[in-house]
This record gives structure tokens, sequence and C-alpha cells, in this order.
């Protein structure tokens, strides 16, 4: 078979997938049993056991070949003037056929599994604005009594001990046992790695991604400390299969909550409760800001070091990157978009946590 019959059968068959990942779509229980909990995890197991202990990013070296190849292809289309004219669009629908299969067999497919709130036995999401307030003044005095068991005064900023890529093993440690009442979400097989496009991913505003074709974890070395480890715990979420950014955030935070280590309960409230008061700062500015003025002070000057970071980074590509991920979100079942990172909150709602008072470390 010749290149030119070669890519016309790719290029047919990219038509084909789009058909069938609709049917997916429509198809969430089947997607559950025979992908995400059939052969997912043996991909993922056989990913992470292939890659997990080169102690780069592969997916970002891929990427970065991918990006040159581009460049060459590009540079090849316009010294040819696009000519023969088929064959160059047989191979860019080539091209394109055989990035969707990879995409959706390694990994994608999971966009359209059974979510999460049905997996737990969550009746509804829906909430209204007493519900709201009562749980964010709940996580508001988790929040306090973590920071006044880690620092010795209300107005000192926690700083976590720990270096990145222990934090990143702790994570897995906690991931081999993790499971709530009803759902076990353990793996056992660690491919958390630094990102080596963490200053563009700066730019770009995003604090990690899951590699779909590797199964890494990347995570921005850039970063505060503070929230790495939900950072980590959110992208370990994103490798047990969970697509939505919203059930990446919520398991990330079960993970961290449930954790032994008060710094990961801590990044995990300190998540929570920005979430909360931005969700209420929507329908009432002013009790937001008197939410935030109930921190201690140690905890707001966490908050603003975090925006700082974010700030420094602020150029015309953070608008652009991300209105081109909240594209990317909406055109795989995720709806909200972007948004759904903070729709988190429904699911904090429904799930009320227990108070506790700390020892003093």
């Amino acid at each position: 078979m010749n290149n030119y019959i070669l890519n016309r059968t790719l290029t047919t068959l990219l038509g084909l997938q789009i058909i069938l990942v609709g049917w997916a779509s429509r198809n969430p229980h089947w997607v559950e049993k025979y992908y995400s909990r059939g052969i997912y995890p043996e991909i993922s197991g056989f990913l992470r056991r292939l890659l997990g202990w080169i102690p780069f990013s592969v997916g970002d070296v891929l990427y970065g070949l991918l990006f040159v190849a581009l460049l060459g292809w590009f540079w090849y289309l316009y010294e040819t003037r696009f000519t023969p004219f088929l064959d160059q669009i047989y191979r860019i629908g080539a091209f394109l056929s055989l990035l969707f299969f990879a995409f959706h067999f390694l990994w994608g497919l999971n966009y359209y599994r059974v979510p999460l709130q049905e997996q737990m036995g969550i009746r509804s999401l829906q909430y209204d604005t007493i519900a709201l307030q009562k749980t964010t003044e709940m996580h508001i005095a988790q929040l306090n009594n973590l920071h006044s068991a880690l620092v010795k005064n209300d107005s000192l900023v926690v700083e976590v001990p720990y270096s990145k890529r222990k934090i990143a093993r702790m994570a897995a440690k906690q991931y081999r046992h993790f499971q709530n009442d009803t759902l076990d979400f353990h793996f056992r097989i660690k491919s958390v790695k630094k990102s080596l496009i963490s200053v563009p991913l700066s730019y770009m505003g995003f604090a990690g991604y899951l590699n779909p074709f590797t199964g890494e974890s990347q995570i921005n070395r850039k970063i505060p400390i503070s929230t790495y480890p939900i950072t980590v715990t959110h992208e370990m979420a994103h490798q047990l299969g969970y697509a939505s950014e919203t059930e990446a955030n919520y398991i990330g935070y079960l993970a961290c909550t449930q954790h032994p280590d008060l710094y990961f309960k801590y990044s995990a409230e300190f998540m929570a409760v920005r979430f909360l008061i931005n969700e209420v700062s929507h329908y009432n500015p002013l009790l937001a800001d008197r939410y935030f003025q109930s921190l201690h002070m140690g905890i707001q000057e966490n908050i603003h070091h975090n925006q700082d970071f974010w700030d420094s980074y602020s150029t015309p590509i953070k608008p652009i990157s991300q209105k081109t991920y909240d594209q990317f979100l909406k055109a795989n079942s995720q709806h909200a978009g972007l948004k759904s990172y903070n729709a988190m909150v429904a699911f904090l709602i429904q799930t009320p946590i227990q108070v506790v008072t700390y020892k003093e470390l």
C-alpha cells in the first residue's frame, strides 16, 4: 500500500472515529464498563511502568519534537505551494486521524464515562445560597484550625517543609490505599514529573496537566509550594481516568484531606476555601469579603502570594490559552468549560465535613 492510499484510508477512518466517539458520548455506562474500568487501567498501568521511572518528562520532549516537526512540515507546504493538493490534504487528514485515535484510546474516552456524582450515589449537585454559606463557614473554620496547628502565630504564612519531589512521593503513597465509602481510587505505579515547560505553563495559567499520550502527570515546578500537594493529587486523579476537571479537583481534595500529613490537608482546604469564597462573591461580594477577612492573616498572605505569582506571569498569551482550553473542555462534554474547576463547590456542599481541632506540630 503506497503512502497516498494509506493516507486516504486513514483520513476516511477519521470520520468513522468521530461517529464512534459521538456514540460513546451517549453511552457512558458502556464506556465505564469496557473502557474506564476495562482496558484503560491496563493502558495507563503499562504507560506508567514504561515511562514512570524516567526522571524527566518524556511527554514534554515528545511535544517539543512534534512542534519542530510541524514547523518543518509547514515550511514544506509553503515551499511546495500545497501541491499536489490531494496528497497534502490526505497527509493532514492521516495525521489528525492518528492523533485523534491515540488521544481517545490512551485516555480521552474517559471524558464520557459515568459521572462521579452517579458513581458516589449523590442524588443532586444543586444547592442554594444558605447551603453554600454554611459550607463556606465550615471550611473556613477547618482551614483556620489547620493553620493554627502548623504555625505558632496567626499572622505567619504556612511554609510546606518538603521538597516537591517528596510531595510527589507522599501523594503516590496515599493513592496506594486511597478509597472512600463507595469507590476505590488507588493505583500503585507513580509517574509524576516536573514539567520541562513550566515557564510557558505559568504564562498560560496552568499549574499542571496530564499528558494523555504518555500517561505522565506534569506539574508546573514554578507554582507556590502551598498548592503543590493539591495540584499533584489533582493530576493523579486524571491518571485514574477522571477526565472531568470538577471530578479531578474533588478526588484530589479527598486524597489530600484523608492524608495523615497536615500540610496536605492544609493545601486541600486552602483550595476549597478559595473556590467557596469565589462562588459566594458571584452573588454577595460584601459577604465574600467578610469571609476572606475571617481567615487568619497568614492564610490571607498565602492567598496574596499565590495571586502575586500568577499575576507576575500575566501576559496577552494567558487569555488566549485559557480561551482555547475552555473550548477544548466544552468540546469534550465539560459544558462549563474552565468554570468546571470551580464546580467542585457542589461536591463540597453535598458531602459536608466535620470541623476538627488539630494539635500543634
